[in-house]
């Protein structure tokens, strides 16, 4: 069950007087979400809007919108991390998970045995659980490590496209216990780090290892960045969500590729599928700046679609330098 911080909500909006408040979160946090603002609209005399839109992660605030709504506060729920605002309206709100992770801890012990050193990582909803699975697996002898937090991240947490936690302690351990039923961020951690990672679901009770999932997908993307070179024309698309947009980024990879003659359009959007991208006939293939796992592990698209670590190998490959372990680092933005 998802407990969710309403104490927080009460206490903010007690504190702001706020007069029209917003909600915001992930699609499977948005019926609880429903439930909250009927709650909060009986508490208080004000306002209250549901984002309903998807919502991925901490980089896919509503900054704007609000703005255009008039809105006062912006609770952005679900997403939590070590700081508690983030620009001038948006408030994270903590939503954890109360399923306990000891029957599968347990039916781990035999996996993990074979490497000794385990690195221990989870995400924001089982961030409390990660002291309490490393005081269990070192009972059973083995070396747990946490990776120590950097930047807003908490101890042993992973985001979608940043694992520093993980691939900071990446040296000190044989493989990576992940704390979830999330391939996504398994796969993630598999990826950066290059080690022999396994997935703790608690729901499931079983122990899955991603590390042949991350070879398969490390070999599309580069097959995929290999399919890339042919194109003179392409695409570097420009992400409008708040936390997606990055043009330094943008601007250094299009110098890079015209030195290479490159033909380069810019190209602005805040979903980025394949249906939009069929429209833009003339470009051959695309290099996306705003998530890199919309080209690792999201929807199918007909044309090369290059992340930024894949843009990246893509420019040394022309440069006539040796493309290797592209997703080897701490971030992938």
């Amino acid at each position: 069950m998802i407990w969710i911080d309403e104490d927080k909500i009460v206490s903010e909006i007690e504190k702001m007087k706020p007069k029209i408040v917003a909600f915001n979160a992930p699609n499977g946090l948005l019926m609880k979400i429903e439930e909250l603002a009927s709650k909060i609209q009986g508490l208080f005399n004000l306002q209250i809007i549901t984002f309903a839109d998807p919502c991925y992660g901490i980089c896919d605030t509503v900054d704007n919108e609000v703005e255009k709504l008039g809105v006062d506060i912006v609770f952005h729920i679900g997403h939590n991390v070590a700081i508690d605002k983030i620009g001038k309206k948006t408030i994270l709100i903590d939503a954890l998970d109360d399923i306990k992770f000891d029957e599968v801890l347990k039916a781990s012990i035999t996996t993990l045995m074979n490497y000794k050193k385990i690195g221990l990582c989870t995400i924001s909803q089982h961030i409390h659980q990660i002291e309490i699975a490393r005081s269990f697996l070192q009972k059973k002898n083995l070396e747990v490590i946490v990776g120590k937090r950097k930047g807003f991240m908490k101890d042993g947490q992973v985001l979608g496209c940043d694992f520093s936690t993980a691939f900071n302690i990446r040296k000190s351990v044989n493989a990576f216990a992940f704390l979830g039923q999330s391939v996504f961020h398994a796969l993630g951690i598999a990826l950066s780090t290059g080690k022999p990672t396994f997935m703790l679901d608690p729901y499931y009770r079983e122990v899955s290892d991603i590390t042949p999932l991350a070879v398969k997908m490390s070999n599309k993307a580069i097959l995929t960045l290999y399919k890339a070179l042919d194109a003179n024309n392409i695409g570097i698309i420009i992400g409008l969500k708040e936390g997606q947009t990055r043009l330094e980024k943008v601007q250094k990879i299009k110098d890079e590729l015209e030195k290479h003659g490159k033909n380069i359009s810019l190209i602005a959007l805040h979903e980025i599928t394949n249906e939009r991208l069929t429209q833009l006939q003339n470009i051959d293939a695309f290099i996306q700046t705003a998530c890199p796992r919309i080209s690792i592990d999201g929807e199918k698209f007909d044309k090369p679609i290059l992340s930024i670590p894949q843009a990246e190998a893509f420019i040394e490959i022309l440069d006539g330098k040796e493309c290797k372990n592209i997703f080897q680092s701490n971030r992938w933005v």
